[in-house]
Order: C-alpha cells, then sequence, then structure tokens
C-alpha cells in the first residue's frame, strides 16, 4: 500500500505575474508546500510538476521526484481533475494519489497526515479533501441557499456552508479510476482553519497572506 503526493507548481501565471516565485514572509510560495508535504512524513513518494528550473533543482534538493509539465497541462484552460488524471496514467502503481497546491501556503503538515491517515486507514471513505465551514446568509445569483429572509435565524444554528480549500485532495486508486476526478463518491471533509485555508489567487490574496502569517501566526 503506497502514497503518492503531486504537486503541480507552474512557471507562470496569468492573475499573478510570477505568483510562485513571490516571497511571502522571507520565503517563496512554492517553498511552503513543498516542505509541509515533506514534513507530514506520510508520502512514500512526492512529485513535482514543473516547467521550472529553479523549481526543479529545489525539489530535487529536498528528496523530491520531478515531473516535466506537459505543455498542454500548463494552460490555464488546465484543470486539476486533468492533472490528477495524467500523473495516475504516469504512475498508476500507487494505492493512495494526493494533489497539494503551492497556492495553500499555511496548510499545515499535521493536517496534510490528518486526511491521509484518515483516508488510508478508512473502509468507508473513498477520497479526502479541506475545506472550510462558513455560517452564514449565502444566495445563489438571487436566491438565498441556507436560510429564508422572512424566518432569521441566529447565526450559529444556521446550516453550514462548505467551501473546499483547493489545498489538498487525495483519492483512492480504485475511485481515482472509476471517477477520473479528484473527488470522489464518499469524502472524508477534513475542516481547517481560516489561516490554513489562505488560497493566493490574487495581489490582495498575497497581501491577506502577508498579513496574516506576519501579524497572527508571527511567521
Amino acid at each position: 500500500m503506497k502514497t503518492a503526493a503531486f504537486i503541480p507548481i507552474k512557471a507562470n501565471s496569468e492573475r499573478v505575474p510570477g505568483k510562485n516565485f513571490r516571497v511571502l514572509n522571507g520565503k517563496k510560495l512554492y517553498e511552503y508546500i513543498i516542505e509541509h508535504a515533506l514534513a507530514a512524513e506520510v508520502f512514500d513518494d512526492i512529485y513535482i510538476d514543473t516547467n521550472s528550473d529553479e523549481i526543479k533543482e529545489y525539489s530535487i534538493n529536498k528528496g523530491c521526484n520531478v515531473i516535466d509539465r506537459k505543455e498542454a497541462l500548463a494552460r490555464n484552460t488546465a484543470n486539476g481533475n486533468d492533472l490528477l488524471n495524467y500523473h495516475y496514467e504516469l504512475y498508476p502503481d500507487y494505492s493512495y494519489y494526493f494533489q497539494l497546491f503551492a497556492t495553500a501556503p499555511y496548510l499545515q503538515p499535521k493536517s496534510i497526515k490528518k486526511c491521509a491517515e484518515v483516508l488510508l486507514n478508512s473502509t468507508v471513505y473513498d477520497s479526502c479533501f479541506t475545506a472550510v465551514k462558513h455560517q452564514g446568509f449565502f444566495w445563489l445569483n438571487d436566491t438565498p441557499i441556507n436560510y429564508r429572509p422572512c424566518i432569521l435565524p441566529r447565526s450559529q444554528d444556521m446550516l453550514a456552508v462548505v467551501e473546499e480549500t483547493t489545498g489538498l485532495y487525495g483519492m483512492t486508486k480504485n475511485a481515482l479510476e472509476h471517477y477520473r476526478c479528484r473527488i470522489g463518491a464518499n469524502p472524508y471533509i477534513h475542516y481547517v482553519s481560516k489561516f490554513e485555508a489562505v488560497d493566493i489567487n490574487t495581489e490582495e490574496d498575497l497581501k491577506i497572506a502577508e498579513y496574516i502569517g506576519k501579524h497572527y501566526w508571527g511567521i
């Protein structure tokens, strides 16, 4: 029973130029998730999928394996499912496949380890992902989705809306073969703090992450 983690890290980014190389509280963004995946000590192998020579060198020095980013998968039209299926096709002999992202710099080793251990020891779950719960007043376009405006509940009594953090996903080999996506039919949802849920997609996200890391968590 072997596990593999795949971390895609592109050299290019349209919304935030050079995003994965930007310095966040003294460390380049791509360094965080690689270090945290290694520190979790739960994966047999870690693969870094990248088209950056700098990231390749860093990954090899850290003891990770490197996958040369396929050109078609470096485009913005490619998604996490495409990448995970490609990685499975390259390396079909693992029992569990995990996917982590550089845009989640504060996802902690203990959360990575917990997700993996639950999935590996479960006879119920076929996948896992990290998420946060929101108890607020949510709408989808012009329709409320978790309350009725005419009957206002206390916020603590509201039906929580669950948001994927897009930090970590895990699948059993059987589920990945069957569904060909990164979430199966019976996922374990691992809830993380808002700190761990930080997701870097815009310049504003970077500023918020810098502030949170420096002023609230002492990074």
